[in-house]
């Protein structure tokens, strides 16, 4: 009796020893497999592999401008405005950043000659993106980077008459961005009897902005534009659009009339509060 006693307690020490070294083993392989998951996530190919799949995915808030309703105030129409078009160029600018990181990574892999073919390939793909001769990396860092929220709210309101206008409603056209051609997707300007010149329509309203950030940053006429935020850059100052839109007097015809009449929008509507907003990503 005594011996099946003892039978038993050694039966059950052996059941807790058995639980135990299974919750331990499987502890052991959920640990490795975490480890895997995680491995290398600091290093820039882990981020070159994340640009590429951002290179496919759009931002989320893909929304369009609702038609201004009758009888609505102008403030109200000008807050919808503004909320609608704010999240878009925020996220625009955050794309750009996750870019403008990964291209200063490559740089420090360039300096001690260590990269590999993946983030040559990343590279050669910026180069013709941003439209750079002779693989200037230092001209891409100029051309990759934001394009202050509060100038590019202002603009849009001047170019698109508040989401009022005709290229606007029908096109996802903001930025009144022409192209020529007969053939061209576009809305014929009425004031314009050139059948080949024509309004850019967009599909939707990230599509306008990220048209319009990537002119700013790559057309040879808004070359002082770029220069004027690299020297900001430089001092440590925060890229403001009150600063930076002396550098677009040729957006418009009008030249420097229509760079006052951006700074009258940004100021009378405080646009310059959304410079100050933090993004995702690092800032360089």
């Amino acid at each position: 009796m005594n011996f099946n006693k003892y039978l038993n307690k050694y039966h059950k020490s052996y059941t807790y020893i058995l639980g135990f070294s299974i919750i331990f083993i499987l502890s052991l392989i959920y640990i490795e497999n975490l480890a895997k998951k995680n491995e290398g996530r600091n290093l820039p190919e882990y981020q070159a592999n994340r640009f590429i799949q951002t290179q496919s995915y759009n931002f989320e808030a893909k929304t369009k401008i609702k038609k201004i309703k009758k009888n609505i105030s102008i403030s109200e129409k000008k807050s919808n405005f503004i909320k609608s078009l704010y999240p878009v160029i925020k996220g625009s600018n955050n794309s750009i950043l996750e870019q403008r990181k990964i291209v200063f990574n490559i740089e420090k892999k360039i300096k001690n000659n260590n990269l590999n073919v993946l983030e040559a390939a990343i590279l050669k793909k910026l180069f013709k993106e941003y439209k750079i001769k002779n693989n200037d990396i230092s001209e891409l860092k100029k051309r990759i980077d934001i394009v202050p929220i509060s100038l590019a709210i202002a603009q849009a309101a001047i170019e698109s008459g508040w989401g009022t206008s005709r290229f606007a409603l029908e096109g996802n056209a903001y930025y009144g961005q022409k192209i020529i051609g007969k053939e061209v997707n576009g809305i014929s300007p009425s004031e314009i009897s050139n059948p080949k010149i024509k309004v850019r329509v967009f599909d939707n309203l990230n599509d306008s902005v990220d048209a319009y950030i990537k002119n700013l940053n790559t057309h040879f006429a808004y070359k002082n534009f770029r220069k004027s935020r690299v020297q900001l850059r430089s001092l440590g100052k925060k890229l403001q659009g009150i600063d930076l839109v002396n550098e677009l007097n040729k957006y418009s015809e009008k030249g420097h009339e229509y760079v006052l009449s951006v700074k009258k929008i940004i100021e009378e509507n405080n646009l310059e509060k959304f410079d100050f907003v933090e993004y995702q990503s690092a800032q360089r």
